[in-house]
């Protein structure tokens, strides 16, 4: 059933008490939710300096229907209607009595948080007005931001152009475009082509051309000096001149355009290369790192709430409890995809018959089993009580092993001094003043991260310069357009965009000059898809509905890492499409890119509907497939990885609020079935979020890749920050978790006794390049596995990828920057299983 109200923010210029003189409505109603009873609500905002209303429209059924707005006690008051002079019906507000002084109304949701209640009849509507501490600049500062990436990555994409399949657009491109146009039309200027026109004027008799008014007025005075004679004035004002300024109008707009979007682009580097320097200093003389005690009693407290669990553990009771025997046994490594264990006996002595077998395997129940994986990494030797039965089994290659499989487990004893050795380690932190030095392993991966901030740096700032420079040019060229127009308007010539009949634009070499420079600017912007038409919708997006303006903000964040940072080809007409989607709500939007050369698709679709009828922000589907002759943009069938983001614009969250709204996200909406076992992570802007820290790097207080196991669900901050250059930092994270999640492991394709030569269908997550066969080196670890590190030749950034020691998980090391697995407090290049929970520890040992 379609719903019959909708509710939009207003601002409105009162004009006297329930009578408005104007009213600018959001261009679009905030989102109404209907819960299982039947019950709407909306969530609305209540800014620190911007306080728009909340507008009730109601459609024609319920015309008769007088809202009524119920107080936090159940008193009872009907809302004010008031009507839109522009003629877009009826706004119904909530209102607490009238100023005249200031002339203006006053309401309870401009100041007050917390849930009210409006009744329409038999509907009931629940408003969430939350208080936020943002204002009319931190919005601004998004919409600035997000204007500044979509027209750069529009006008000055080398991605689109590579699509369209015509090269790479440049500010060099159009500040030659200018230029041209600039000669040509200072040639014009010079020598106007203008029309001669027949009119009258006083003449004296020496210079006189007499007409029928000549006569008449010598007739009544003879003896006058001067007459009124025919004259022939030269005018400027003709079509072609009138059109020579709509093209000097659209290469004006374009440029402004271009220079807003480049100064943009010319601050974040700035940042960026002032960030990078500074990182490379500093990871050049670190000797010893800071420990967080936050995190390091809170994996203290992971490593007892696991041990708890296993000493907690009760079996089913047994009508047999002499049947229950003690087994104290010393686990090695999992055996297989089994529950079961290798182990040993903790008093080393063999049973009879034991002589004769190659090792032994102990099955467990497989709740049992889970609680002793997830502390099989520091607690090895266990008593287990229960009922076992044990049998010598032969494996097809002919191995002998004996086997311990428990039909039931009644109680779990760990032997493990875990604790005890962590309680140790705080006390050798503190007297140390939670500084530890760095080991050899560390030190080598901070100097290597130094060497790719440098480079980092020394790209990011040759970039700004040559930005900078394009627009210095640009904008001297403009300046001179500028100047061009004004005196041609002086010449009483007015600009219109109607293109000329005549022959003068071609066969005239100035005027066919100022054709020919304008169509390559009309190139430049043709080849990006901007739509000149849409450049002033681009240029006026308000602030009023500022969680959409957050959206469509990650939009565009989402998209540029796409397209830059991992070298995704977007289909052709992607950047019409996503026009129309940051102007326009519409559903169901789908970008699809592609990378040919590893037969990747990555389909990131907006407000995806689901069967359900809910809509998250973002889904991103990632494909991998093996068809070599596969469709280009058909949906590939492979590997598949899902990843739905959902964007929310908070300046503050309560305690435990992100994880009961990350909950309400999967159990309430099920958007972990937008995709099949898709991930479910939510953006948002604030930053210390994460408290107690989980993690020791960068990220740890911000951002939680993984809430719960296997990276299954979180949030990051992603917002317009005072460095600005960190701003989509954790989400590029975020996606590189996506991506490598998908990612199969590296294939053998020759070997010999010098080399062997591996192949991954896999990118450099630092800058989208494909890691090439000479940059993979592979070798096995102390358990046998294999691990490969896959370096990037072209800016550094490095991956490790190898196994749990403990599960097949596959693990991505990625360097203190980029690495989202949580690691050890005192040793951050120690990642943490995001499965299991196992990592290497001395003390465990």
């Amino acid at each position: 059933m379609s719903l019959q109200i909708e509710v939009r923010y207003l601002v409105i210029n009162w004009q006297s008490e329930g009578v408005a003189r104007d009213i600018k409505a959001a261009p679009h109603a905030l989102e109404i939710e209907r819960d299982a009873s039947g019950e709407l609500s909306v969530e609305s905002t209540v800014f620190n300096d911007f306080h728009p209303w909340l507008g009730i429209r109601l459609e024609s059924a319920l015309d008769n229907t007088i809202p009524v707005f119920v107080s936090a006690s159940g008193e009872e008051t009907p809302m004010l209607r008031i009507a839109d002079q522009q003629g877009c019906g009826q706004w119904w507000l909530q209102h607490d009595g009238w100023d005249p002084l200031n002339k203006r109304h006053f309401s309870e949701l401009h100041r007050s948080a917390g849930a009210y209640f409006i009744r329409l009849g038999n509907l009931r509507l629940r408003i969430e007005n939350r208080l936020s501490s943002f204002g009319r600049a931190d919005i601004q500062a998004y919409i600035n931001d997000f204007r500044g990436d979509l027209l750069w990555m529009i006008m000055n994409d080398a991605a689109a152009a590579t699509a369209s399949g015509q090269g790479p657009g440049s500010g060099a491109e159009l500040a030659v475009a200018l230029k041209a146009l600039n000669a040509a039309s200072n040639r014009v200027l010079a020598s106007p082509a203008v029309d001669i026109r027949e009119g009258q004027a006083p003449q004296s008799i020496a210079k006189l051309r007499p007409n029928a008014a000549t006569f008449h007025e010598y007739l009544r005075n003879p003896a006058a000096r001067y007459f009124t004679g025919r004259v022939f004035n030269e005018s400027a004002d003709i079509p072609e001149n009138r059109y020579v300024r709509h093209m000097l109008a659209v290469a004006l707009k374009v440029a402004a355009a271009y220079m807003s979007a480049a100064t943009l682009q010319t601050d974040f580097l700035r940042r960026l290369t002032s960030q990078e320097a500074e990182r490379a200093s500093r990871d050049s003389a670190i000797k010893s790192r800071a420990v967080d005690p936050e995190v390091f009693d809170h994996q203290t407290q992971d490593i007892a709430r696991r041990l708890e669990a296993l000493t907690c553990f009760t079996g089913p009771s047994t009508e047999y409890p002499d049947q229950i025997a003690r087994f104290p046994i010393r686990l090695g490594k999992r055996y297989g995809d089994k529950c079961a264990f290798f182990y040993e006996r903790q008093d080393g002595q063999q049973a009879s018959g034991d002589a004769e077998i190659d090792y032994r395997v102990v099955v467990l129940p497989e709740d049992v089993f889970e609680l002793i994986l997830a502390a099989h990494h520091f607690c090895k030797d266990l008593t287990l009580a229960g009922c076992a039965q044990t049998s010598v089994k032969i494996t097809s290659s002919g191995k002998r092993y004996r086997e311990l499989k428990f039909i039931s487990v009644h109680g779990i004893w760990a032997q493990t001094h875990a604790l005890e050795n962590r309680a140790a380690k705080r006390k050798y932190l503190e007297v140390k003043d939670w500084q530890v030095a760095l080991s050899t392993n560390e030190l080598r991966e901070l100097k290597r991260e130094a060497a790719i901030a440098q480079r980092r740096a020394k790209r990011s700032s040759e970039k700004r310069i040559a930005i900078a420079s394009s627009i210095q040019e640009i904008a001297r060229e403009a300046g001179l357009l500028q100047a061009t127009d004004a005196s041609l308007a002086k010449f009483g010539v007015a600009p219109s965009s109607s293109f000329p009949l005549g022959m003068r634009l071609v066969s005239n070499p100035d005027y066919s000059a100022c054709v020919s420079a304008f169509n390559k600017i009309r190139q430049l912007i043709n080849r990006g898809g901007l739509d000149l038409s849409k450049l002033d919708e681009i240029n006026n997006i308000g602030i009023l509905h500022a969680s959409e303006i957050y959206e469509k903000w990650c939009l565009i964040k989402i998209l540029t890492l796409l397209i830059h940072d991992f070298r995704f080809e977007p289909e052709i007409g992607w950047e019409e499409k996503l026009i129309t989607s940051t102007l326009t709500r519409s559903n169901n939007v789908r970008f699809e890119c592609l990378r040919h050369d590893l037969k990747i698709s990555a389909s990131l679709t907006c407000q995806a509907e689901m069967l359900s009828g809910r809509r998250p922000d973002f889904v991103l589907d990632i494909t991998h497939t093996e068809d070599e002759q596969s469709t280009r943009y058909n949906p590939p069938k492979g590997r598949r990885i899902g990843l739905v983001m959902d964007a929310k614009f908070r300046s503050k969250w309560r305690k435990g609020e992100l994880t009961q709204m990350l909950d309400e996200l999967i159990l309430i909406k099920g958007y972990d079935q937008a995709l099949e076992n898709a991930k479910v992570f939510i953006l948002q802007p604030c930053g210390l979020t994460v408290r107690p820290a989980k993690s020791p790097l960068e990220w740890g207080a911000h951002s939680d890749y993984s809430r719960t196991n296997a990276h299954r669900q979180g949030w990051i901050q992603a917002g317009v920050t005072s460095s600005g250059a960190q701003s989509t930092q954790h989400l590029k994270r975020l996606l590189a978790l996506a991506f490598q999640s998908s990612f199969p492991a590296p294939r053998q394709l020759s070997s010999d006794q010098d080399d062997t030569i591996w192949e991954s269908r896999s990118f450099c997550i630092g800058c989208g390049e494909r890691h090439d066969n000479q940059s993979i080196k592979a070798k096995r670890t102390k358990s046998g596995a294999m691990r490969w590190l896959l370096d990037c030749r072209h800016c550094g950034v490095w991956t490790t990828r190898t196994h749990c020691y403990s599960c097949p998980t596959p693990l991505f090391k990625n360097g203190t920057v980029w690495t989202y697995h949580t690691t050890i407090a005192d040793q951050v290049t120690n990642v943490i299983c995001p499965s299991c929970g196992a990592y290497f520890d001395k003390d465990f040992e």
